[in-house]
């Protein structure tokens, strides 16, 4: 009697809540044992996924399509007498039941349990398992004779679907971009769209710029569009899919926005200083470009092989060079958008010459101050690069400038002074890409002098004398100005007195022996460093008294009372 009882309330179980109307489901589950999950398609769509356990055995659980053929809330468990809706019991609150292996939903179920960590392995003894809340959502939607299609597969859900008759709307599995936003305009973007392989299906590709959606390309089979935007801006490209059996408009869709920007560009580069300029100089300089509040510049400058950022990317388009060292730099400009992923969109490169300021190194002169006039004085300058300096060497005697040698390569000059004076030697040196009127200078003080000549020796008294008469005798020059005199008394070859270099430029002498007497007068400038710069001299005969028949020498001439030996360079 209580085994009649228990097939009896087996028999009224099966019926609980359940409607018996047969029709054609628009629903289909789909187990897939190799993953575990359970997927629930409504109406062409796969609406939800769960995750679920299978049989402990790849056996237990059956292969194949069976259909749901009853609905149970709260089944007992009967293996161990636990009622339904017990905490205890491992079927859980619902049960689906399934025509498998000739059990007519009394064996093989969709259930829940009361082991959620068993969810997501193989642990059943042949049914599929479920967490409670999720198989009350499913038990709820579910319509009885609706497949369930258990199978072990690596395909997709809607590709199992298909392959079981079923006709789901198409969807889109994803949709890629073959250069990731932002990009530049004009760059050819592929946008492909990719949905199960055995849904076939029409892609439709649009684009909003923003105020409208374009169509760019129309339903059709190709899944892929090629786009090239012409213009910057924000943009929303949008791919819609439906299957062929589809009557809807879509059967579903992908947004993606994508940025496009105007590549920057740079339009001039400005250079406070032209080249080339010397070292040491503050050097700006300034690009502009396109789009100046989108864009970023970078500087760099070459030296030999080695480029060097002196400013990395930034919103600043100015930069300040200060180089310390001589050269040929190539200094080179880039410039991107904020958006750009590339190494620079444009750039610039030109050539910039530093050189080294020419510098003195010693100024000197062949011949030490003071020179007599009309002596060839040799100038040298030594610069700190001789190869690539210019030198200008000037005078300047008092009141004026003049230019001894204009700049040239030429690192020496000749002066020849025909006046005397204390002069100013000028050199200028320039290097000879400088800009400047020269790069510096240096002077000395040269004294010059005129050298004495003594235009003629004046003797008081008649060169033919007597003992004991006194001669005097001066020495007449053109400019005795800074002269110095010596004087030498001979008597015949043999010097018996002298009078050493003083400023004065007259003897007397009083002979005290008779005979032939020559008296020599020396002359020199004060600054001059010879023995002496002319002389004289001038002959005496000395008697004890005064014949009658004296002559006087012929290059003498009596004047009154004076006795003139013209000029006579010895």
């Amino acid at each position: 009697m209580k085994k009649f009882t228990g097939v009896l309330l087996l028999f009224m179980c099966f019926f609980i809540g359940a409607s018996v109307t047969e029709g054609e489901s628009n629903q289909l589950i789909i187990i897939n044992k190799r993953t575990n999950q359970l997927a629930f398609f409504e109406n062409g769509q796969l609406v939800r996924t769960f995750k679920v356990a299978t049989g402990k055995y790849d056996s237990q659980t059956p292969v194949g399509t069976f259909p749901i053929v009853n609905k149970i809330k709260n089944r007992p468990y009967y293996t161990a007498n636990i009622p339904g809706g017990d905490p205890r019991n491992p079927l859980g609150d619902r049960w689906l039941g399934l025509d498998a292996r000739g059990t007519y939903g009394t064996t093989y179920a969709i259930h829940g349990n009361n082991n959620p960590a068993s969810i997501g392995t193989y642990a059943s003894k042949g049914c599929v398992r479920m967490y409670d809340e999720e198989i009350h959502w499913l038990f709820d939607r579910i319509q009885l004779y609706t497949n369930v299609v258990i199978t072990n597969s690596s395909s997709s859900f809607e590709e199992i679907a298909a392959s079981h008759g079923y006709s789901p709307y198409s969807k889109l599995q994803s949709v890629n971009v073959s250069h990731s936003s932002p990009q530049p305009e004009d760059t050819a973007v592929t946008v492909t769209a990719k949905t199960p392989s055995n849904i076939p299906s029409s892609y439709r590709f649009e684009v909003f710029d923003g105020e409208k959606w374009a169509t760019v390309q129309d339903y059709s089979k190709s899944n892929k569009l090629v786009w090239k935007p012409k213009t910057a801006g924000t943009y929303n490209i949008r791919v819609r899919v439906k299957s062929d059996k589809s009557d809807k408009a879509f059967d579903d869709e992908k947004i993606i926005p994508y940025t496009i920007y105007k590549p920057a560009k740079l339009e001039t580069v400005n250079v406070e200083k032209e080249s080339p300029q010397p070292v040491h100089t503050s050097i700006n300089f300034k690009a502009t470009t396109n789009i100046p509040n989108d864009n970023l510049v970078k500087f760099l400058v070459q030296t030999g092989d080695i480029w060097e950022t002196i400013q990395d990317y930034s919103e600043s388009s100015e930069l300040s060079w200060k180089p310390t060292n001589p050269g040929t730099y190539n200094i080179k400009f880039q410039t991107k958008h904020k958006l750009s992923n590339n190494e620079y969109d444009d750039e610039s490169e030109l050539n910039y010459v530093i050189f080294q300021p020419a510098t003195i190194s010693s100024l000197t002169t062949d011949k030490n101050e003071p020179q007599p006039i009309h002596t060839p004085i040799t100038i040298n300058a030594t610069t700190n690069n001789d190869s690539s300096n210019l030198v200008k060497f000037s005078v300047f005697d008092g009141e004026s400038w003049s230019t001894l040698q204009d700049f040239s390569p030429t690192k020496t000059a000749v002066w020849n002074p025909t006046d005397s004076g204390v002069y100013k030697i000028k050199v200028q040196v320039k290097h000879e890409l400088s800009r400047e009127v020269f790069d510096s200078e240096k002077e000395l003080t040269y004294t010059v002098f005129k050298p004495a000549s003594i235009e003629s020796i004046i003797s008081y008294g008649s060169n033919l004398l007597s003992v004991d008469n006194k001669i005097e005798i001066t020495a007449a020059v053109n400019d005795p100005e800074d002269l110095e005199y010596q004087f030498f008394i001979y008597k015949g070859t043999q010097l018996i007195e002298s009078k050493g270099y003083s400023p004065v430029n007259n003897l007397s002498w009083t002979p005290t022996k008779p005979g032939s007497y020559k008296i020599r007068v020396e002359s020199k400038h004060k600054l001059s460093n010879n023995a002496y710069d002319d002389s004289q001299e001038i002959p005496f005969f000395v008697f004890r008294s005064v014949p009658l028949d004296a002559v006087v020498p012929s290059e003498t001439k009596v004047k009154g009372d004076r006795t003139i030996l013209l000029k006579k360079r010895l």
